[in-house]
């Protein structure tokens, strides 16, 4: 099978996990301090390395519950199989699984599938962005006091500096959500819904099929200093392209 044909495939079926046992009982252990994971994050890490192995035992898995496999091949999946856990725990439907297939250092495909509102994105490389198959683009929005702000705050990076830089964005912007979601938070910049996305404390596997999502909707992600190369900084700045310099003035705190 071709392999967008089987990311897809397995979006699909790990969406039908996370709809089954969502608002259900789960086991919930503690990874660090306010980082949950759950047995479903678990039971899907270990499905999708399982599948991928069989479909195509050469290629490389990196995905957040496991220890990464073949790092080094040429073509990865990179995976996260429960994004927004803390959402799932309590029942905010803000859940997604995000693959991306990466070849050498570019990110060719990417698949964020939110199972509990039934919205499937799509970025491929080149060839643009959809949602449930329509083609989707980047808002319009030109000034910032009329911008939607998306932000998340992992545990250590909620100091003194993000509480300030968060205040001011609050004060200058329409508004500012945090949903819990990055890879959603990035598709939700891609649909248009929003205007700008950043966070701090982050990895591959939250932002990799996101941030294709958002270029191939005519948006611009970054570090926050503006860096193009931000897959493996831990920080991500995406907007509708508009505001992206203003966005970088304000991170810049």
């Amino acid at each position: 099978m071709y392999e967008k044909d089987f990311v897809v495939s397995l979006a699909n079926d790990v969406g039908k996990v996370i709809k089954e046992n969502f608002r259900k009982h789960l086991e919930v252990e503690y990874k660090g301090p306010r980082d949950l994971v759950t047995n479903v994050d678990k039971y899907i890490d270990n499905l999708v390395r399982v599948r991928i192995q069989k479909a195509y035992p050469d290629y490389g898995i990196i995905t957040e519950e496991n220890s990464d496999i073949n790092k080094s091949a040429k073509i990865k999946f990179v995976i996260d199989p429960l994004d927004g856990t803390t959402n799932f725990v309590k029942g905010y439907p803000q859940v997604a699984v995000s693959i991306a297939l990466m070849e050498e250092d570019s990110v060719t495909f990417g698949v964020v599938y939110n199972p509990i509102l039934e919205e499937m994105f799509i970025g491929e490389l080149g060839k643009g962005a959809t949602l449930n198959g329509k083609e989707i683009h980047v808002s319009k929005t030109n000034d910032f006091k009329d911008a939607l702000v998306l932000t998340g705050f992992v545990y250590k990076e909620r100091n003194e500096k993000s509480l300030r830089v968060f205040g001011d964005i609050l004060e200058n912007a329409l508004s500012v959500r945090c949903d819990g979601s990055a890879a959603l938070d990035l598709a939700h910049v891609a649909m248009g819904i929003v205007d700008c996305y950043y966070q701090k404390g982050i990895h591959i596997w939250d932002i990799i099929a996101g941030s294709l999502i958002v270029k191939e909707a005519g948006g611009i992600v970054s570090t926050f200093s503006g860096d193009p190369n931000f897959l493996f900084s831990s920080e991500v700045l995406a907007t509708n392209g508009v505001l992206h310099t203003k966005m970088v003035e304000f991170l810049k705190g």
